[in-house]
């Protein structure tokens, strides 16, 4: 009785340990994010995206979006609503961009990281 025990334990204990550590690698699989300056007026943070990383699903809840590239690359624009095609973007190191605030993921789909310095204007 006390074998058959310890092997139950044993299985829900590597049950337990297996589904963590696939729990935990998804989460490695997300970029990292930054708050460089959050005040009334503006949010600017700075997003590295290492190959293969991405955003995970996420808002922009301000409509005035600028980015900066330290470090372009390939990525994908996944959006919410998956009856939209998603978009693929190549962007050059030090380049800026004006985007529309949404509902998106995104991706890192290239061979390089990708460093971006993201400015969100605040509604006053």
């Amino acid at each position: 009785m006390i074998d058959k025990t310890i092997t139950l334990k044993c299985v829900v204990l590597t049950s337990l340990l297996f589904s963590l550590s696939a729990f935990s690698f998804a989460e490695n699989n997300l970029g990292t994010r930054e708050v460089l300056l959050d005040n009334a007026s503006v949010e600017v943070v700075r997003l590295t995206y290492p190959v293969g990383t991405e955003s995970g699903m996420h808002s922009h809840s301000h409509p005035n979006r600028a980015v900066y590239f330290v470090k372009g690359g390939k990525l994908e624009l996944v959006p919410e609503n998956a009856a939209q095609a998603s978009k693929i973007i190549t962007v050059a190191d030090g380049k800026s961009l004006f985007l529309p605030a949404t509902t998106h993921n995104v991706k890192n789909v290239g061979n390089t990281e990708i460093v971006i310095i993201e400015t969100e204007i605040k509604a006053q």
